[in-house]
């Protein structure tokens, strides 16, 4: 199905300062060239993006952000009554899933990951417990790599995955707080959205890490899965 960005004509690059974009209604708008539309330039660079999507381009991309096991997940799949909560999401709205294990929290990430590719947006996907591995690996002085250059792009995708937050069962340390504190707190900033899944609520979280994670998460839209363990159901 055509999305609104495809009905429209290419936006240009001619800045016009006096207002927001007619479509996220947060960045510095761009006049089209009908001097109508007036979209930023992460919203042209969606629509862009978007035009130069081929099937085979999209689903590799998928693959390499959920995996074979949640390849196939849908939009369609989910409860209608999540379905509807995300699809009718505003721009720049996080969204905080939890709920107990196997209950469908991943599967509606990777569902909604699959979405949202396919629209044109710039995704990115991590495991906050294996991620700070990765940033904590680049202190060895033998990498290559710097914290900043793993941090600073996932401040800026279009829109970020966290699976699995706050897995610890006791106090989180100070480098992971630091770590999440900084990625949502610039994410906010920049109304860029961050879609969460956690085992624990956003009051444990709270007691994991910080009051002002609590406070940011609790701005978001927040959904809860319940149930059996699908997992476990399905062995």
């Amino acid at each position: 199905m055509d999305t609104e960005a495809e009905k429209l004509e290419m936006p240009n690059l001619s800045a016009n300062s006096s207002g927001r974009c007619e479509r996220c209604g947060y960045g510095l708008k761009h006049r089209d060239n009908s001097g109508v539309r007036a979209w930023c330039k992460r919203c042209i660079d969606v629509w862009e993006r978007r035009q130069e999507l081929t099937g085979e381009k999209a689903e590799r991309r998928i693959l390499k952000l959920v995996g074979s096991l949640y390849l196939d997940a849908k939009i369609d799949d989910l409860d209608a009554e999540v379905r509807e909560k995300l699809l009718a999401l505003e721009s720049g709205q996080d969204v905080f899933v939890f709920g107990s294990v196997g209950t469908g929290k991943t599967f509606s990430m990777a569902a909604l990951i699959r979405h949202d590719i396919y629209e044109g947006f710039q995704v990115e996907r991590i495991n906050f417990d294996d991620f700070c591995v990765q940033v904590r690996s680049t202190m060895s002085p033998a990498s290559k790599r710097t914290e900043w250059c793993l941090i600073e792009p996932l401040k800026n995708v279009d829109k970020l995955f966290i699976d699995d937050l706050g897995l610890r069962g006791k106090q989180e340390t100070d480098f992971s707080y630091v770590t999440l504190y900084s990625i949502l707190n610039k994410r906010q900033e920049r109304r860029l959205p961050t879609f969460i899944s956690s085992n624990k609520s956003i009051e444990q979280l709270g007691q994991s890490f910080d009051a002002r994670v609590a406070s940011r998460l609790r701005t978001a839209l927040v959904i809860e899965f319940t149930g059996e363990d699908r997992r476990q159901r399905q062995a």
